[in-house]
């Protein structure tokens, strides 16, 4: 079997590239989750210290909250940006990954299935006009001694079915075979894409 060598090369590169910007935008995201995580614990903190707090205290808490709440909006306007960065990453990278896909597509003119099937449809075919050919030989050559015997007018008598006996469509190779076509377009189709037809059976002396 032809060994299929690697298809998306430059494609892989771009992918790669792009993941790397997308770990920078990752890591700044991490940094504002744990930021927003800590405010979310100052304010919590804020919130149980009033309930016990004197009404100075209560003053400063609430400024206090005011301005914890007050981050927590700017760090969550900053992870909406981040989203938008993401989606503009991905609209950036499009054309660029569209572009080298079609280009690595190109590699694949060099498996081509079609010949596949032409191959082995003229080996097969060949190998079993070959085989059907030797036996026709040897038929032909024992044919005319066998109906020299067969062919006497007290053996036809005797035995008026004898030619059964002796039919050249008795006398071919094997074959047991119920299907209209040995292949048909949708299981090269299948295979094609990867995948065998169902019901197919590996023969043993193939491994």
């Amino acid at each position: 079997m032809k060994q299929v060598k690697e298809l998306f090369t430059e494609s892989k590169k771009v992918i790669e590239e792009y993941k790397s910007k997308v770990e920078e935008l990752d890591q700044q995201e991490r940094e504002l989750q744990a930021d927003l995580e800590t405010i979310q614990q100052e304010l919590t903190d804020n919130l149980l210290e009033q309930e016990t707090a004197t009404i100075s205290e209560v003053v400063y808490l609430k400024i206090r909250k005011r301005e914890i709440v007050s981050r927590s909006e700017v760090i969550n306007v900053l992870l909406e940006e981040l989203n938008e960065e993401r989606t503009a990453l991905k609209l950036q990278y499009t054309p660029i990954l569209k572009d080298v896909l079609v280009q690595d597509r190109k590699a694949l003119n060099e498996y081509n299935a079609t010949e596949i099937v032409e191959k082995y449809r003229y080996m097969m075919l060949s190998e079993i006009a070959e085989m059907g050919k030797a036996v026709n030989s040897q038929f032909h050559s024992i044919a005319p001694d066998v109906m020299e015997i067969f062919d006497d007018k007290t053996v036809k008598e005797r035995y008026p079915n004898i030619y059964h006996a002796f039919n050249q469509e008795q006398y071919k190779p094997s074959l047991q075979w119920a299907n209209d076509t040995v292949v048909t377009k949708n299981d090269i189709f299948l295979a094609n894409g990867g995948r065998l037809p169902q019901g197919l059976k590996q023969p043993k002396d193939v491994k």
